[in-house]
């Protein structure tokens, strides 16, 4: 299983896509809503960045599995 993932930056703020490379399917879509603001809040953003790219992986580590 492959992944295409496209990264960028809009209004200067970070965007992740990531696509399956077989099926052209969106796995995930992130993009940072509360930069700029406190500390807190930019800390949750990648927080919840990186519990969406934690259960991507945990899926493919099932989907492998099996």
């Amino acid at each position: 299983m492959g992944y295409y993932i496209y990264a960028s930056l809009l209004d200067g703020k970070p965007n992740l896509k990531i696509v399956d490379a077989d099926s052209q399917k969106t796995c995930m879509q992130w993009h940072c809503e509360k930069l700029g603001q406190d500390n807190s809040e930019e800390q949750h953003e990648i927080q919840r960045l990186f519990r969406q790219l934690l259960l991507l992986s945990c899926k493919q580590n099932l989907s492998n599995s099996l």
